[in-house]
């Protein structure tokens, strides 16, 4: 038996079978035991996938190594049995035993860096583990969507979707064959009873209504149904993610791996992936910090804390908050009373130690050596406690400008290409002091078209009209991507220094130590500031991006989908320090899916982008705002 194996490294995935090894068969590069080498065959006919196959070199040969293997799982989809994996000199999974069973659907939740998608990772093959071994069922069929999925794919959408679906074309095969030995004349008992049980399978998985499976998922992703004729490689990084998505789950593998699949999605998007992940038949694993996904799909949660995974079983998200506050009380109750109950003990032994009553006092002696031994006097572990500190971020106070107007767009016409029609016409936007303006409108109406103008960082966008900014704006910009930008040998401590001291309204007397103690604020403590960017996680590079942006001086601050890439802690900081921010001197403009993180920030005005126009209304948020529109593109669908 071959296991496929579906590397959704690209929208034209990678498809990897391995070898037989030693009575086991395995996939990925840590696959393979004592004295034995495994070989690695790229199915693609993709550049991305060629040059995959080119740099996996020769085979390797290593002493041992663990990773993942077909195995006994006892019954589970996946079991992972003592993983051990580390970052560098330090330790950052271990002692990891986990099974994911046919059918269950579950949530990863942790920090920023706690290791969910270094996990992920372990089980495909990607990263590397110092012990254990992550066992697959036989019968299992693995697909993987990492956050970074792009695409080099030359194909339509439609092609690209149905590109995996290789159940179906199979069962096609099959049935066709059976079809041909009946179409020749055979019509025997055993000839019809083949084609008449190829018919019910090619039914019963959808052979006959692949169009509409095809149409109904990518409908459900955001695309309109022209897309489908359209190339994939005129699309927007974001929408080739959405892509991949697509793909993956058109191919229906039996165990489902996710990291972070809402990140480039919109409201609508994000409820229709929820509702279809949570009638999936199949096993899924998914990395989310997206408290909305993971209510709605998953049905149990496994916690990454303190080098540890703490299982939920059979928990909702919101169940799973429930339990851990009940065993977090729980514990510390039976804490405080192993502590009061040592202290009537040695209050006992040092009263009667040396009396009448020594021989009691000994037997207590021993009795408060066995407490101690067993570890009933040690506090609880943090990985049982409750989560209370929001990452403290405090927002430089802006510095004062001139007059009310801190950046003016008037009749504006703005788009990418001066041969095509202009996404938006006649702009008229003023935004003041004070001013906290939220742009929603449907998916690829062009709010993040709209920021990027604002911005002016690309003069030739606006192509009639005029922008025009206070002689005093410092400018902040915060985007979803902006993680993914930063260089990935410098130190995180002096990206963040260099980000606050460049430019002509840079701040020369920013420190290390500064930009140190910012990122310790947001969870990145210790010598992580040290370390480069390509040795921190997705997650730890967001908050690096966050450092950068928190620490210098601005009075407009711009913030394309901030809350993606972060963790619920995360956001409720950034949320709470944008909600005290600005006073009467400072400006912000968001584009937000996350109603949670909307609700805190406090916004006066809402700016509706739709049909290449913008109305701006002074006004609260309101119940129809995250109900009449896809709220927050994560970007335009074109490719810039």
């Amino acid at each position: 038996m071959i296991l496929k194996f579906s590397s959704f490294l690209s929208v034209a995935a990678v498809a990897t079978s391995i070898a037989s090894i030693n009575r086991c068969e395995a996939f990925g590069p840590n696959a393979f035991t004592s004295k034995t080498t495994t070989s690695q065959l790229f199915v693609s006919s993709t550049p991305v996938a060629e040059k995959a196959a080119a740099d996996a070199g020769p085979p390797i040969e290593e002493e041992e190594v663990y990773g993942t293997v077909v195995g006994d799982t006892k019954g589970a989809s996946l079991r992972l049995d003592n993983v051990a994996i580390s970052r560098g000199a330090s330790s950052l999974l271990k002692n990891i035993d986990w099974s994911v069973q046919p059918n269950e659907r579950w949530g990863i939740v942790g920090i920023n860096g706690a290791g969910k998608s270094t996990l992920l990772g372990a089980i495909t093959g990607t990263v590397r583990m110092d012990e254990g071994h992550a066992f697959v069922h036989s019968n299992i069929r693995v697909g993987y969507l990492k956050q970074s999925a792009v695409s080099g794919s030359t194909k339509t959408v439609a092609e690209e979707a149905r590109s995996e679906m290789t159940y179906i074309e199979n069962a096609r095969e099959k049935l066709e064959e059976v079809s041909k030995v009946v179409e020749d004349g055979d019509y025997s008992e055993e000839a019809l009873n083949d084609l008449a049980v190829a018919q019910e399978h090619f039914e019963t998985i959808g052979g006959y209504q692949q169009e509409q499976l095809v149409d109904t998922v990518l409908k459900g992703l955001g695309f309109e149904s022209e897309d489908s004729d359209r190339l994939c490689k005129g699309f927007s990084g974001g929408w080739q993610m959405r892509i991949a998505l697509a793909r993956l789950l058109l191919s229906k593998p039996s165990l489902l791996l996710l990291d972070e699949p809402s990140n480039h999605l919109d409201s609508s998007a994000r409820d229709w992936l929820g509702k279809y992940i949570a009638t999936y038949d199949g096993s899924v694993v998914l990395v989310s910090h997206d408290v909305g996904l993971l209510d709605t799909s998953v049905n149990s949660i496994a916690e990454i804390v303190g080098n540890t995974l703490i299982e939920y079983r059979s928990c909702s998200y919101n169940k799973y908050l429930e339990e851990k506050e009940f065993r977090a009380a729980t514990a510390q109750a039976e804490y405080e009373s192993n502590v009061e109950e040592a202290a009537r003990l040695q209050s006992f032994i040092d009263k009667f130690g040396a009396g009448t009553k020594a021989k009691s006092a000994q037997s207590r002696v021993i009795m408060l050596e066995k407490m101690k031994k067993e570890g009933k006097l040690d506090p609880p572990p943090m990985a049982i406690m409750r989560d209370t500190k929001i990452p403290e971020l405090v927002l430089p106070p802006p510095p004062k400008p001139n007059g009310e107007y801190l950046l003016t767009l008037s009749g504006a016409t703005i788009g990418y290409n001066p041969a095509e029609p202009p996404l938006l016409q006649n702009i008229d936007l003023k935004i003041s002091r004070g001013m906290k303006l939220l742009l929603r409108g449907p998916n690829g109406a062009g709010k993040s078209t709209l920021l990027k103008a604002l911005r002016g960082n690309v003069p030739e966008m606006i192509q009639a009209g005029e922008r025009i900014e206070n002689d005093r704006l410092k400018l902040g910009t915060f985007t979803q991507d902006l993680a993914q930008e930063l260089d990935p040998e410098s130190r995180a401590v002096d990206l963040v220094t260099d980000y606050a001291r460049m430019g002509a309204d840079g701040d020369m007397t920013v420190t290390d130590e500064a930009a140190r103690s910012v990122l310790g604020r947001l969870g990145l403590g210790g010598e992580k500031p040290l370390r480069k960017v390509a040795a921190l996680s997705g997650g730890e590079k967001a908050r690096v991006a966050l450092g950068m942006f928190a620490l210098k001086a601005s009075n407009l601050l711009m913030l394309d989908e901030p809350s993606n890439h972060l963790d619920v802690g995360c956001i409720a900081g950034l949320a709470k320090a944008l909600s005290n921010w600005g006073g009467q001197d400072g400006g912000i403009v968001v584009i937000s899916h996350d109603r949670e993180f909307c609700d805190k920030i406090g916004f006066t005005h809402v700016g509706t982008v739709m049909d290449g126009k913008l109305v701006l209304e002074q006004r609260d948020l309101r119940e129809s705002d995250w109900e009449q529109y896809d709220i927050g593109a994560a970007n335009s669908k074109l490719a810039d």
